[in-house]
């Protein structure tokens, strides 16, 4: 049975954001999932995370809601019982369904990523999660240099050339450099380092791509890269956790810039430019 939706009260490009507009603003379109429920589940996921239901917003009763995705209430009911339990929305008798503070979101919860990457929001997310970076990953550095095994520096090494040999490449890209940072991850030998690399995923591959969209942009970050590497094979901790700092700081930099936060200055370096 495939979602369906009627004619949208609201464009979706220009959404109402309003918690008491009058009028019921229409869902963000979501991804066939593997069951109706989980499609209710994204679709619901989705508009609130890009802000078509705004945060102290009601959703619209049961009855109109329902109607409006063409499922059952039932189906709706198990739908917002997810979102709740992801800390997204609020269900009280005398208040109806409300969306949530941000704060109060379970933001790991890997579908709450995947949302906020998805969503048209995703350059400030993006930066959110270089600033993430900037707090976790030198110490992450710091100790792999400390605890990495022959064979996880190898891995390392290996993931280091790989992302050299994108150039030229870019489509490529992406993927190699998750690969190295959780590699990286991996080798600090912290089982929540590790997890965390594995959950934030999706987002560092929104934050990659827009940090990497300009010419030369990756090219300049690829010698951080090895720097890095080099430093974690001689198992030189602080020098490691200083280049990584110094890594991290270039997107930070570049977001920050994009999304007008006057209130940044460089942590690491004067001024840097670049990719991840």
């Amino acid at each position: 049975m495939a979602l369906t939706s009627g004619p949208p009260t609201i464009p979706l490009d220009t959404p109402d954001r309003s918690a008491g507009s009058g009028q019921r603003p229409a869902l963000v379109g979501a991804v066939s999932r593997r069951s109706l429920h989980d499609e209710v589940v994204e679709k619901l996921g989705l508009s609130i995370v890009s802000g078509v239901f705004a945060e102290g917003a009601n959703l619209p009763n049961e009855a109109d809601l329902a109607g409006d995705l063409g499922v059952s209430r039932n189906v709706l009911r198990e739908a917002v019982k997810v979102l709740v339990s992801k800390g997204m929305l609020d269900v009280r008798p005398k208040t109806g369904t409300t969306v949530r503070a941000k704060e109060q979101w379970h933001m790991l919860d890997p579908e709450v990523l995947a949302w906020e990457a998805a969503g048209d929001l995703h350059l400030p997310y993006a930066f959110n999660f270089t600033e993430f970076r900037l707090i976790v990953e030198p110490k992450a550095s710091f100790l792999a240099a400390k605890r990495a095994t022959d064979a996880e520096i190898q891995v390392i090494r290996d993931n280091c050339a790989a992302l050299e040999a994108c150039v030229g490449h870019l489509d490529r890209m992406p993927d190699v450099d998750i690969a190295f940072h959780q590699s990286i991850h991996r080798a600090s030998h912290n089982a929540l380092l590790q997890h965390l690399s594995v959950l934030t995923a999706a987002i560092m591959r929104v934050q990659v791509v827009s940090t990497a969209s300009r010419p030369g942009d990756f090219e300049r970050g690829l010698p951080l890269h090895r720097e890095l590497t080099e430093a974690i094979t001689a198992r030189d901790a602080p020098l490691a956790e200083r280049v990584s700092l110094a890594l991290c700081e270039q997107p930070y930099l570049d977001l920050a810039s994009r999304v007008d936060r006057g209130d940044i200055g460089p942590l690491a370096t004067e001024t840097q430019e670049g990719a991840q």
